[in-house]
Parts: C-alpha cells; structure tokens; sequence
C-alpha cells in the first residue's frame, strides 16, 4: 500500500492526538505501565492498526510498537534501555518538536510515494468490526413527552386530578435528586484520588492527566462499581468547585492538577454538600 491513501492533515491531527494520549500517560507516576492500543484506539478517532503500522513507517523513531496477546503495547523508541524512563518522562515536553519531526518526514514519505515497511507480527486472523454508530432512540416515556401530555391534561382536567398529576410529576423528580446524592456522595473518594496525583512539595509544578486515565483511576480505586460516566460528571463538578483547570489538548479532554491542600479543598466540598442538602 502506498502513501497515497491517507491525506497529510488526516495523518498530521492523528498523529498529535495519539502522541499527546502516550505522552500523557508516560507523564505521571506509572511509568511501568505500558500504553495499550485498546486503551487509545477508543479515544483517537479513526485510529486503527493499519494507521498505527503507517505512522510507525513514516516515523520509525517515533514508537516501539508490538504484540502483547490480543493486544499491541505502544512505548516510546528509546536505543538505549536505560534511558527509557526518562524518556518517557520527557515525552510531554517534546510533542511540538516530534510534531515538525512527523510533518518533515510525512512530506518526504508521500512526496516519495513510499510503501507502508512496518508491520506487527502475529497478525491476528480475526478482526473486529468497526464500531457502528449506534441510533439514538428517545425513550417512550420521555420527560418532554410527559410534560406536553402534562400541560395538555392539566388544561381540561379538575382541581383534584391536577393535584394528583402535579404529585406524580414530584415523584418522577425523586430519581433525579437521588441521582444527584449519589454523585456528591462519590466526590470526596474521587478527591482523593486526583490528590493523590498531585504534587506535594513543588507549588509551582502541575500534573496532567487526561479524564480517561483518571477515569480509570477511579474505577480501580473504589470498591463498589462506578460508571465512567459518574466519574465524568464527578469530575467536571469537582473543577468547578475547586477551581481546576480542564483544558483540551487535540481531542483529548485532559485535568490540570496543582499542589493541592486538602483541608481547604475537603471543608469546599462539605459545604456544597450542605448547601445542596438544605
């Protein structure tokens, strides 16, 4: 296959949104743990292994890429071994540079009409699908449907019965308010979790994590199941609350963390939990 199926602004967005997610990930304290290709391709649109095997071919220095079972580890290409930790670590600071890297040697790969060279061994005999979009189908029950239905009844119907559907319509409110209580009641583990990412002694240094990795944080640091979607939202009201930074780099939605005091921040988050009480 050669270079002429891919555009150079597909290949340019694409590369940056992958290399901030690695960059990302290598940038905090788990620098022992590898990136996975089933992690990042369900947060980089279009990301598939043909296009990691042709960004790999462009750029050879840009990731050692391989097998692991049934999926593919992505770390950064280092000659020396020894030095991978801190290369690693460095990876944030460097993606402007790797950026112009990617592009000189795109224009030279596509100018050229190259082959795609590198390919993962072990190719698996069965791939999956690509993922379809699935309809969005609005529910029968709807609350826009109940409220045109609502105002329509309560326009021709009696005292009485307008009391009993406007006692109806509070108790459809309960899920939500419980909904809600169930949210604040995660802030605090949440909390923890994103101060324990935080740097301790350095005021002047910040973390970056993206929402999906602290995501997943979260879900192996509680015992009982939450849903990514809980964590988001958690997540998002705890920046409001305290004040951090979310911020978007590509297409990656990523939580700027500063040194962090905890007593402030806890006291922060019993009195909205008061006040949403009240």
């Amino acid at each position: 296959m050669t270079s002429s199926k891919y555009t150079t602004t597909f290949l340019v967005r694409l590369f940056r949104s992958l290399d901030t997610l690695v960059a990302l990930h290598y940038s905090t304290n788990y620098l022992s743990s590898l990136v996975r290709f089933s992690t990042v391709s369900k947060q980089v649109l279009n990301l598939n292994q043909e296009v990691l095997c042709t960004i790999k071919s462009i750029y050879p220095e840009s990731y050692e890429i391989a097998r692991a079972g049934d999926d593919i580890t992505i770390d950064v290409f280092c000659e020396n071994p020894a030095d991978r930790t801190e290369e690693r670590a460095q990876l944030l600071q460097k993606i402007e540079e790797r950026q112009q890297i990617f592009r000189s040697k795109l224009e030279e790969w596509i100018a050229n009409r190259c082959p795609i060279t590198f390919t993962l061994e072990s190719e698996q005999k069965h791939q999956t699908s690509p993922k379809k979009i699935a309809k969005i189908v609005k529910p029968k029950n709807s609350r826009t449907k109940y409220e045109f239905h609502e105002k329509q009844l309560l326009s021709d119907l009696p005292l009485l019965e307008r009391i009993k559907l406007k006692q109806a319509s509070k108790k459809m409110n309960i899920p939500r308010n419980n909904k809600q209580e169930a949210l604040d009641s995660k802030m605090v583990p949440i909390y923890n979790v994103i101060y324990e990412q935080s740097p301790k002694f350095d005021s002047s240094k910040t973390v970056s994590l993206s929402v999906t990795r602290l995501q997943q944080l979260v879900r192996d640091s509680m015992t009982l199941p939450v849903s990514e979607s809980d964590v988001r939202k958690v997540l998002h009201q705890l920046a409001e609350k305290l004040g951090l930074r979310l911020t978007v780099i590509g297409e990656t939605q990523v939580l700027r963390i500063p040194k962090l005091n905890r007593n402030e921040d806890l006291a922060k988050l019993g009195s909205c939990q008061v006040e949403l009480v009240d």
